[in-house]
Formats: structure tokens, C-alpha cells, sequence
């Protein structure tokens, strides 16, 4: 019975070494990328993110395999804590929209970091400072910093302003 628990234990840790080394990995390699194509130092930290929630989802599912935790009793906790979270969302469902429309922004590129863009049709126009989670920060001409919720341009039109050059 020691004998079990403690190759259970040792296997554990070696997993965890084994998925952060080739987390870690990934964000050397992804931060690389970064560097050669020179793209925004915020997409770095959202793939980041990205990888940082994959590799626990693995963690949590060898760990599963490993400690042999019935798919039975998991399922029954993992309903009821779903059930908690389908709650919980719908006590925030702005703040979901605002994250869902910022990863859907972020990933189709309508806009970016230093782009002029203006909002239509309420006319707000600035540069783009940055694409946060839940909102956008933009500066207008007087430098006054505008926050907009990610929502908001999600649905309206954007208009991306061209660079003049002289």
C-alpha cells in the first residue's frame, strides 16, 4: 500500500516537472516568435495565458489518470460545480460578453496596438493604446485616454484610419 502511494507520488511530481518544462518551453518558443515577426508584446501575454491554462487542464487530467479518481464521482462533482458556474455567469454575463468579445477582437485583428480607428456612428476617434480583457483604451486627440468595453466594438463599425504619409 506504501509502495503504491509512493510511486503514485513520485510519478505526480514527475508529470508536473514534465508538463511546466514543456510549458515553459512553449513560452520561450512563443516569446521567439514574438520577437522575430515584432508583434505585440499583448498577444505574447494572451498566448501566454493560453498556455498557461492548456498545460492545467493536462495537469488536472494526469493527475486524474494517475491517482485513479472514478469518472463517476468526478462527473457528479463537476455537474454540480458547472451548475454553479452557469449561475455565476449569468450573474456577470457583461463582463463575459466584454472577455468574449476582447478574444474575438484580439484573434481576427479588425484592429491593433497604434492603429487610428474611428467609431462609428458615435464618432469617437483616437489611437489604440490597448486591447485589454474587457475593454479597449484609446487615445483621442487631446490625449484624453477613452476605456470602451470590448462589447461595444464588437458592434459597431469600425473604421481603421490610414496612415498619411507626407
Amino acid at each position: 500500500m506504501e509502495n503504491i502511494l509512493f510511486t503514485k507520488v513520485i510519478v505526480s511530481v514527475i508529470v508536473f516537472l514534465f508538463v511546466f518544462a514543456v510549458s515553459f518551453w512553449a513560452k520561450v518558443e512563443t516569446k521567439k516568435i514574438q520577437r522575430e515577426k515584432k508583434l505585440a508584446r499583448n498577444r505574447y501575454y494572451t498566448i501566454k495565458r493560453l498556455i498557461n491554462l492548456f498545460s492545467l487542464v493536462i495537469l488536472v487530467a494526469l493527475f486524474v489518470i494517475i491517482w485513479g479518481i472514478k469518472i463517476k464521482n468526478l462527473w457528479v462533482n463537476l455537474t454540480g460545480i458547472l451548475a454553479m458556474i452557469a449561475v455565476a455567469f449569468f450573474a456577470v454575463w457583461s463582463l463575459i460578453g466584454n472577455i468574449l468579445a476582447g478574444i474575438i477582437i484580439f484573434f481576427t485583428s479588425p484592429f491593433k496596438a497604434n492603429d487610428e480607428i474611428e467609431i462609428l456612428p458615435d464618432n469617437v476617434k483616437g489611437k489604440v493604446l490597448a486591447i485589454n480583457t474587457f475593454f479597449t483604451l484609446i487615445s483621442d486627440a487631446e490625449e484624453n485616454i477613452i476605456s470602451i468595453p470590448n462589447s461595444i466594438l464588437f458592434q459597431k463599425y469600425i473604421k481603421k484610419i490610414k496612415k498619411r504619409t507626407a
